[in-house]
């Protein structure tokens, strides 16, 4: 059964009516804003599946989350019961983080715009669409499903995403997410487990006869090779043979050959030739250029033994002139340490973060999106960089390490 199966199943006309109980301003349509949750949830968790190591912590972090805040929670329980709806809720806005970092941004104004609902209410649709997420997910992972195995079931719900989510939905998400990217992207499913098995098995029979023959081609080697050694010692009595001749003959010829002592000593090059050239070779030495504050910070955080919460670098050099959403300096060394970072290490992973001076949410975003295509177009895997606006008013970019 898919998640939207799934979900439709669970959302009722009392749910709805359960759900916006717990929030005291109610205001538009609360269903479609579920939905509109749901969707955005969804299409998050599809850019994720498409990493292997994004899927890995995504399994651990859904089995912890599981065995800490659910303990005594259950979708059916949560569902029928106002009393029991109230703490699954709680526990899904508690969590909302680490299964979903960015929705607290951007993409909750999104839902609030599409739908009219206030933000208080939003929020708590969002922890139970996030409850909602987890119980499924780790249910299935109990039932015996492999990160391989998510993966490919998350994989399965793209084209469904976007047949089954409203088109002005679609619209708005495309900007405010990337959702351009995962339209496009190329969806890599990994192989069933069956096909593992049957591959690893493959493999190990394969070895298997390369060992055997290789010990039967060594046996026969040594068969020859016993042969043959009696004839060594005659080889070796021939070889100093000629080679005492050949001596002999070089000597005798010696003048021929090489010319005569006097000839040989007129052929040396001075030392003071030599000095001299190697003098006008020397280059003068170039001192390093000024290094950007941000890249000396951002070491600091890439060296440190673990990440505190808040660890990010002020770009300054990542700026923007007035209302631009295109960097000055495009040609920047930090964009080249980001994408070093990238390149030698997969658990890499960035959140950047869009600002401008007049408090404009849009030309923020796609201040961050900007940097985030720049990098994408290096071959940095999209997944690996989240881009959000921030309010602070200033007209540069600002880097949080997520994972590295």
């Amino acid at each position: 059964m898919t998640l939207f199966e799934k979900f439709d199943g669970v959302i009722s006309d009392e749910l709805v009516e359960n759900l916006k109980g717990l929030s005291d301003r109610n205001l538009g349509d609360s269903k479609g804003a579920i939905y509109a949750i749901f969707y955005t949830m969804l299409a998050g968790l599809i850019r994720r599946a498409n990493s292997d190591m994004s899927t890995g912590m995504l399994v651990n972090q859904i089995k912890k989350i599981n065995t800490k805040d659910y303990s005594e929670l259950d979708l059916e329980t949560a569902s029928s019961k106002k009393e029991k709806l109230k703490d699954f809720v709680q526990a899904g806005e508690k969590n909302m983080s680490q299964i979903f970092p960015s929705f607290k941004s951007q993409l909750m104004n999104l839902v609030v715009i599409h739908s009219g609902t206030s933000k208080a209410e939003s929020s708590k649709y969002a922890g139970f669409v996030n409850s909602f997420i987890i119980k499924v997910l780790s249910k299935k992972l109990q039932e015996g499903m492999d990160k391989h195995e998510l993966m490919n079931y998350l994989k399965e719900h793209r084209d469904p995403l976007f047949e089954n989510a409203p088109a002005n939905l679609v619209e708005k998400m495309i900007p405010a997410m990337g959702m351009h990217e995962l339209r496009t992207m190329k969806m890599t499913y990994a192989k069933k487990v069956e096909e593992r098995e049957k591959k690893e098995m493959a493999d190990e029979e394969v070895e298997y006869v390369e060992s055997t023959t290789e010990a039967e081609s060594s046996s026969y080697d040594f068969a020859e090779e016993s042969q043959k050694s009696y004839k060594i010692p005659v080889i070796i009595v021939l070889g100093v043979a000629l080679v005492g001749l050949l001596g002999y003959f070089i000597y005798e010829s010696r003048e021929d050959l090489f010319g005569s002592e006097e000839m040989s000593q007129s052929s040396v090059v001075s030392d003071e030739l030599v000095n001299e050239i190697d003098s006008t070779a020397v280059l003068p030495v170039q001192e390093d250029p000024a290094v950007d504050p941000a890249i000396t910070a951002f070491n600091e955080i890439i060296s440190a033994t673990d990440l505190s919460n808040g660890d990010e670098v002020r770009v300054e050099s990542l700026s923007f002139v007035a209302d631009s959403i295109e960097l000055s300096n495009p040609q920047n060394a930090f964009v080249d340490t980001l994408f070093n970072e990238f390149s030698s290490n997969p658990r890499f992973q960035i959140q950047i973060k869009g600002h401008h001076s007049g408090g404009d949410t849009q030309v923020a975003i796609r201040r961050a999106f900007y940097l985030k295509r720049m990098l994408q177009s290096k071959g940095v895997d999209a997944i690996k960089i989240d881009a959000i606006s921030d309010p602070e008013k200033i007209d540069y970019l600002k880097i949080r390490v997520v994972s590295k």
